[in-house]
């Protein structure tokens, strides 16, 4: 902890005059209009989730700095090691549980989101926290324990409107193995009440003032306006993506036009995903040929860290340093992502299997049918570290597991092998010199 903690504070304090970039600068937008009393407005279309700009406030409110929520990241970071290793230990020992600390301590991809604006800490410290709490709920003895897994499930919702619909995964971690139990079905009514209940209040508050139903953000039509359209779907990584302006506007501007702003975000939102609809069932085909691509996007094996490096924004790096750190963020991907997945089918059973892939799954569902980006996978590495940890502790029987010829063994390397694959697709693209595989 006291590792992770030195590692996030130092990029803060020496890069502490860096600007923000793109979304970042809307986060701080949204903070600006909160402690305006303007409440949550729409930016450029989009209605973003409340929970991460209100922490930007608040933080702006108590330490009069617009970045000092990365005072609050600091420390939900150092934290984290500690969840991760408990929750590891839980599942595959002590050794297992160190691995997975010290990975979570060391990965440069988490250190460089904890001295940025950006939700992604926050949101992988609540679903870390909310499967330590699944756990606790399914020891317990009372219906009570429930509540809290949903309060982390609402506050997700609040962080990232993706998790909006993730409440049937945590019910079926809830009753996984226990469906005959009235008790487990309590706990699941209870986790249920408790996410309705912290969510509400902003859902009406919003629905009120735009007009609409809103549960906490209003961003899938925008999203289906990058992902579903006759341009491929746009992402903003670095080498795969449309960074510059000139480059967004050619790719947009072979694609159908965005819906006009008319003041009401959700109207916007409403027109963006009614015509994303009607795109998908006019070329199902290309809809699902593109989901490859999506999931490749999802997956690449860099992070926003190689982008902010290779645009210079930690200055004073020597050369070799950059393209160490950069070597290093595709190295800690590969490991987390292909060694959790072997770790998942060569040792993984139980309600953490279940519950840790059906998340994964649910977030790479969406993903897939919308448009990727490393940013949204970067909350879902810490689940599968608890896997990593798992097989590097132990990689020759993992390895010996993975080669018995049962059935699971056949899945877990066609699985593995397909990931791989989608990994390596955008590995080039960090590098200048080398860009495509081409």
């Amino acid at each position: 902890m006291l590792v992770a903690f030195v590692l996030r504070v130092v990029p803060m304090l020496v890069w502490i005059d860096k600007p923000c970039v793109r979304d970042e600068c809307t986060y701080v937008d949204l903070a600006s209009s909160l402690l305006a009393g303007r409440g949550m407005i729409g930016t450029h279309g989009w209605l973003w989730a409340p929970a991460y700009p209100a922490l930007l406030a608040l933080h702006q409110w108590l330490f009069k700095l617009p970045g000092s929520v990365e005072i609050g990241q600091l420390l939900v970071a150092t934290w984290c090691v500690a969840m991760l290793y408990r929750l590891t230990e839980g599942e595959y020992g002590r050794r297992a549980g160190l691995w997975a600390a010290w990975a979570y301590a060391l990965n440069p991809t988490f250190i460089f989101y904890t001295s940025s604006l950006w939700s992604e800490t926050f949101y992988s410290a609540l679903l870390i926290g909310a499967m330590l709490a699944l756990r606790d709920t399914r020891a317990a003895t009372t219906a009570w324990k429930g509540i809290a897994p949903g309060l982390l499930l609402g506050a997700c919702v609040l962080f990232r409107g993706v998790a909006t619909y993730m409440l049937p995964v945590f019910i079926a971690v809830i009753t996984w193995g226990r469906l005959r139990e009235a008790l487990a079905w309590k706990q699941a009514a209870a986790c249920a009440c408790a996410a309705v209940l912290l969510v509400a209040p902003y859902s009406v508050y919003a629905s009120r003032k735009f007009h609409d139903v809103v549960i906490s953000d209003r961003t899938l039509g925008q999203m289906m306006y990058l992902g579903n359209n006759d341009f491929p779907p746009i992402t903003f990584d670095y080498g795969n993506g449309q960074l510059a302006t000139r480059a967004y506007e050619r790719a947009t501007d072979s694609g159908r036009k965005p819906c006009p702003e008319e003041g009401n975000p959700v109207v916007k939102d409403q027109c963006e995903a009614e015509l994303g609809v009607a795109w998908i069932k006019a070329h199902p085909d290309t809809f699902a040929a593109r989901i490859p691509l999506r999931v490749a996007q999802l997956v690449t094996p860099h992070s926003f860290l190689t982008r902010n490096l290779r645009w210079g924004r930690w200055r004073g790096l020597p050369d070799w340093v950059d393209e160490a750190l950069i070597v290093s963020v595709a190295g800690f991907t590969f490991a987390t992502l292909i060694g959790g997945t072997l770790g998942l089918f060569t040792g993984g059973k139980g309600w953490y299997a279940a519950g840790s892939g059906l998340i994964v799954l649910y977030h790479v569902a969406a993903i897939a049918a919308l448009a990727g980006l490393s940013r949204y996978r970067v909350p879902l590495e810490p689940l599968w570290l608890v896997h990593a940890a798992a097989f590097f502790t132990a990689p020759r029987d993992a390895l010996k597991t993975l080669g018995d010829g049962s059935a699971r063994s056949v899945v877990g390397i066609f699985v593995t092998c397909v990931l791989l694959v989608l990994m390596l697709r955008f590995l080039p693209a960090g590098w200048p010199w080398w860009g495509t595989w081409d």
